[in-house]
């Protein structure tokens, strides 16, 4: 008889490969519509321009144009590897890696960071893994939902770090469309993988707060204020 933990083990362990395939072709589609589509205009673009004698005639017009386009591809392309993992997390830690966040948040969006005065104290998987669902969160499902204002506490009180994500809104998204989204995005089985949990609660004046909770590293601290 297969042990219940196994079986439990198991059943999230595909879980979070659906979640990796899910992610994958997001980025797959993203990289198409782009990067991809974008680089093939500009290859027929400079196709053309050596044999039109009009688009040689516009040659400082069109080499403008180019020029646009290319550091659009390149904007883009950064944006996808900062999806991957923001360079600034390796470097900075999750601190910076959150102010880096909210200053580059989805359009439309105004966010607002608070961090404590002392370093939190993650391992850097945890704190990579806090980062995403952050992220996550605020691009999968607050900015489709029209929330505007939103703000990020970052805190640890004893052996625990917390990251809050309020929606600063009077009128919240109702109770089914969290728990779908949250579903969604796997966020449970994500923290329960580092021992963590999540909170949501609803207030019609505060607006919706998602509380995602982790267990302080033991050992040195290993982010940057």
């Amino acid at each position: 008889m297969i042990d219940s933990s196994l079986i439990q083990y198991r059943a999230l362990l595909a879980r979070q490969q659906l979640l990796q395939q899910q992610q994958h072709k997001r980025l797959a589609r993203r990289i198409h519509d782009d990067i991809s589509q974008k680089m093939t205009l500009l290859a027929l673009q400079l196709s053309l321009a050596l044999t039109d004698s009009k688009s040689q005639a516009n040659w400082s017009q069109n080499c403008k144009q180019w020029s646009a386009l290319v550091l659009d591809l390149g904007h883009n392309l950064r944006n996808i590897i900062n999806e991957l993992q923001p360079r600034i997390m390796d470097d900075l830690g999750l601190a910076a890696a959150l102010q880096w966040y909210v200053n580059s948040c989805p359009k439309g969006m105004r966010c607002k960071l608070l961090l404590p005065e002392v370093p939190v104290a993650l391992p850097p998987i945890a704190a990579n893994e806090l980062f995403a669902i952050c992220r996550d969160i605020v691009s999968e499902f607050f900015s489709p939902n029209g929330i505007t204002e939103a703000t990020l506490a970052l805190e640890q009180r004893n052996d625990v770090v917390r990251l809050l994500l309020r929606a600063d809104q009077e009128r919240p998204a109702q109770a089914p469309l969290i728990s779908q989204a949250l579903d969604a995005l796997s966020i449970h089985e994500r923290l329960f993988c580092l021992d963590g949990s999540i909170e949501t609660h609803q207030d019609p004046a505060k607006g919706l707060a998602i509380t995602l909770s982790l267990p302080a590293s033991r050992q040195a601290v290993s982010d940057a204020a």
